[in-house]
């Protein structure tokens, strides 16, 4: 028999959203699963999205709204939109801002302040928020980590009190984060606590120039996460291979079930070896030393082992080991980034040319640094945003002469240079996918329509 029905007296909103609303805009569809996991309490929760649009408990009492329905199973007053996650680890709370956001009902402003006071509310009151980093993005109406939107995040986030752990820079877009209250008394234990500890120290303030080079982190390859296959020390040569055999696998780890304490590996090499030696090697003869590191390492860092081993297992903010990283992922993640990479060069090169040609060095220096605090004395100390500052100026424009629009040409020249800026971040998974073609486009055009060039 159905249980009380009750509508929330009060909504936080400009626009009353219902699940129903949900399910109308086909974010959510009837029968879908919900799940409510609170790890400190040790209790999962779990209830389905009926055909009205109500959340329908185990027992069938059904409530009109999340919050009610959260209340219901765990006996205390809850913000539902946030705690009740789809079987895709979207927040009912996220499917509200998406919808809105179609809508435009709702300001940027207001939906990211709303998130981050509710998540405050949550953590505060002793519950776990996590959020994958893709969705943690949609709340400031991003896509990627770009500098600006990143710093604009940690502001955001260190307003209200919180962070992220892992912190959401140094992890994959579909990596699950979770939020921490700055003062939070029970922060993470042994090494959690020195990278919680890193990660909430505050950001020097930064101007409109250059942004420090972050380098791109272990954390930041997908395979580094992405979970490890492995024996337990008391397996066979056999299982070994046969594994290596059906994941098309060069090395396995070897280890205990709990992730955490990581024995050594097997890698054809070694069995190889082990098996010359004596045709009844056990596992234990062909193990090798396996190198780990932190998922938070910078990974310049580690390209000697990689060199020279081929392979490092990396450790999560949990300390397990969670993952691998070999150098064919190297590879291709320098890879995906070399084209851009030398585009960007290509045209810084090709700006500084121009400027250098057209305009003299004292007019550039009155426009970028009139204080004469950066003390310009060449070109060769020009960035992309002096670039963009001079030819902002229609004087120094018309030196140039181009007949093409000095407007158009400086939002697009702006634009390129906070893409300039992620690729600087060596994160791959962050570049918009049509960055070649706009850096080409660019730089054809340029060569078009620019004398001397």
């Amino acid at each position: 028999m159905a249980g009380p029905r009750v509508v929330s007296p009060h909504d936080p909103t400009n626009r009353r959203v219902s699940v129903r609303d949900l399910l109308t805009a086909n974010l959510v569809s009837a029968g879908d699963r919900l799940r409510f996991i609170r790890p400190r309490s040790r209790e999962e929760h779990v209830a389905t999205v009926s055909s009205a649009g109500t959340i329908v408990l185990p027992d069938g009492s059904e409530y009109d709204t999340p919050s009610d329905a959260a209340r219901a199973v765990a006996n205390i007053r809850i913000n539902g939109w946030i705690v009740w996650r789809t079987d895709s680890n979207r927040t009912l709370a996220s499917l509200r801002n998406e919808l809105r956001d179609v809508e435009a009902g709702v300001s940027e402003l207001t939906t990211t302040s709303e998130f981050l006071q509710e998540t405050k509310d949550q953590v505060r009151a002793g519950d776990t928020v996590s959020i994958t980093v893709r969705e943690l993005l949609r709340h400031w109406n991003a896509h990627t980590r770009g500098t600006r939107i990143t710093r604009r995040i940690e502001k955001d986030l260190t307003s209200h009190g919180l962070t992220t752990f892992p912190h959401f820079r140094d992890v994959t877009l579909d990596t699950t984060v979770r939020f921490f209250a700055l003062d939070e008394e029970q922060p993470p234990k042994s090494s959690d606590e020195q990278v919680l500890k890193m990660h909430t120290a505050s950001s020097p303030e930064l101007d409109d120039g250059d942004p420090p080079q972050i380098g791109l982190k272990v954390g930041n390859l997908l395979s580094a996460l992405n979970g490890v296959v492995f024996v337990p020390p008391e397996g066979s040569v056999e299982q070994a291979i046969t594994q290596m055999q059906i994941d098309d696998f060069s090395q396995l780890a070897v280890m205990a079930a709990n992730k955490r304490k990581l024995i050594g590996a097997v890698t054809w090499k070694s069995i190889a070896i082990a098996r010359h030696n004596s045709a009844d090697a056990t596992l234990q003869d062909c193990l090798i030393d396996a190198p780990e590191i932190p998922y938070d390492q910078e990974l310049v860092d580690v390209l000697g082992v990689l060199q020279s081993v081929g392979f490092v297992f990396v450790r999560n903010e949990r300390n397990e080991v969670n993952g691998i990283v070999t150098a064919a992922d190297l590879a291709h993640a320098y890879g995906d980034m070399a084209t851009p990479f030398f585009l960007i060069g290509e045209l810084d090169q090709l700006l500084r040319h121009i400027v250098s040609k057209h305009i003299d060095l004292a007019d550039v220096v009155k426009l970028c640094d009139e204080s004469g605090s950066r003390e310009i004395k060449s070109f060769d100390q020009l960035t992309m945003g002096d670039y963009e500052r001079a030819l902002q100026n229609p004087d120094a424009w018309a030196q140039i002469g181009t007949k093409l629009d000095r407007v158009s040409f400086c939002q697009r020249l702006g634009m390129i240079r906070e893409v300039r800026n992620d690729i600087m971040h060596f994160n791959p998974e962050d570049i918009p996918a049509n960055t070649v073609d706009m850096l080409r486009n660019f730089l054809r055009m340029i060569r078009l329509n620019v004398p001397g060039c």
